[in-house]
């Protein structure tokens, strides 16, 4: 049986004291000598959640779920639906009122997050040595988080930045659409010469408010200046550099060439522009593949859509910005078929169809095996999350890692608006980053 639509903050709430009650407490979630729960089949009942599209997430999850228990008779796994802005609003609801899923699909960086951290299990005792040793040493540096001990989050999906561009806009602006820019001052030229050629934006910023978005554009620059994180192991800022002000001066360089009204944007609004050749370059990452593969066919190769790596900055280095997500399980009752369940999604088979279900780029070297990876644009990502020095989601060692994305948004939005200088954004950001960690002290 699916749940359709997750149950409402209200009814958590309302139900806290009676889940309380009937358990007891919440108790160790660590702890491996508490009853599964069972339904009167006898069966350890647990539930998933893969926040996103639903029609998505059901392509694969559905029929994963199916497969799962035919080899698991034992267990019984519900469905969980909800959108990511949806959960990014509600989960700490859930968590507080132990009514979260047992196998929840997770971001990196709220690995610490103040309501998930307590609930997280160590799932090496339950996990053979394979499903480790399939993902590389540089994704699970990349997803490192401080002094959790064991294996407390299995990374699903690595999902770099890249640059897409349109090529008819390219020839309309007289550039070679076989010679997309490779540095930061090629990218520079490319959306001025766009601008001034076409009237059509040259390069987009996906600046939306609240979507957590801005500070990862902003944040792949100052990255990719400065070779280091955003922030440190203790949350304070790394980027108050002569690099760090390089990359803010780059970005305000870049936004007399965004869309109009760049606030009104995040990533699901730019990507129609650069499939419709309404703009000429976005920096995004895989999620944006099925926008365009919709439109064109699997073979973007051939179409107009181009895809190359995330032009790099002075210094030369290969760096770009990456996203991860993963699965979790949450309950110490229901731990051992949580991991079985996160293995069978592990495995090359079921992890391929995730991956062409939601848009994210080939893990295992294997997966280029399959008939819809066998386009050079797929081994762009992969090439980059392989050998590329990767920077992630900022406040991982944080309780509270989505308060630094709000206080550096509203900083970043006046930077491409023209409201602050890169110089005075800087220090407004410094005192951001620092405010959010003297609270969190």
């Amino acid at each position: 049986m699916k749940i359709k639509k997750m149950m409402s903050i209200l009814l958590c709430i309302t139900m806290l004291g009676m889940l309380t009650a009937c358990s007891g407490g919440s108790g160790s979630e660590d702890s491996k000598d508490t009853e599964p729960d069972a339904g009167q089949s006898g069966k350890t009942k647990i539930t998933i959640l893969r926040p996103g599209d639903e029609e998505k997430v059901a392509s694969f999850m559905e029929p994963a779920v199916e497969a799962f228990e035919k080899d698991n008779p034992d267990i019984e796994v519900e469905i969980m639906y909800e959108s990511w802005a949806g959960w990014i609003q509600t989960y700490p609801t859930y968590f507080e009122a132990d009514t979260q899923p047992d196998v929840i699909f997770w971001w990196d960086n709220k690995l610490h997050d103040s309501s998930a951290n307590p609930k997280l299990i160590d799932l090496e005792p339950y996990l053979g040595d394979e499903i480790v040793e399939r993902i590389s040493d540089s994704v699970w540096d990349l997803v490192e988080v401080g002094d959790l001990e064991g294996i407390r989050y299995i990374p699903s999906s690595v999902d770099t930045f890249v640059l897409y561009y349109n090529k008819d806009v390219f020839r309309e602006a007289g550039l070679d659409p076989d010679s997309p820019p490779a540095d930061w001052d090629e990218m520079l030229n490319a959306a001025k010469t766009i601008y001034e050629k076409t009237g059509k934006p040259g390069i987009g910023c996906p600046a939306i408010t609240g979507s957590e978005v801005l500070e990862e554009f902003v944040g792949l620059f100052i990255n990719q200046a400065s070779d280091q994180a955003i922030l440190d192991p203790g949350s304070m800022p790394l980027f108050d550099t002569e690099e760090g002000l390089q990359a803010l001066e780059y970005v305000e360089s870049l936004a007399p060439y965004f869309q109009t009204s760049p606030t009104e944007y995040g990533r699901g609004e730019l990507r129609p522009l650069i499939r419709d050749g309404e703009m000429g370059m976005l920096i995004d990452g895989p999620w944006a593949v099925n926008t365009f593969t919709e439109a064109f066919g699997a073979d973007l190769d051939s179409s107009s859509i181009g895809v190359v790596n995330v032009p790099i900055a002075e210094n030369g280095k290969k760096i770009t910005w990456a996203g991860t997500n993963g699965w979790i399980a949450t309950r110490g009752s229901t731990a051992e078929a949580s991991a079985k369940l996160i293995e069978f999604l592990m495995n090359p088979e079921q992890l391929t169809a995730h991956h062409l279900a939601y848009g994210s780029a080939p893990l295992y070297e294997s997966e280029f095996d399959n008939e819809a990876f066998q386009y050079d644009y797929w081994k762009v990502f992969y090439e980059e999350a392989q050998s590329w020095t990767l920077y992630g989601m900022i406040g991982k060692n944080s309780a509270t890692p989505g308060a630094y994305y709000t206080a550096l948004e509203e900083v970043w939005q006046r930077l491409i608006l023209g409201q602050v200088s890169a110089e005075d954004a800087m220090k407004e950001a410094v005192a951001s980053v620092e405010n959010v960690t003297s609270r969190n002290q």
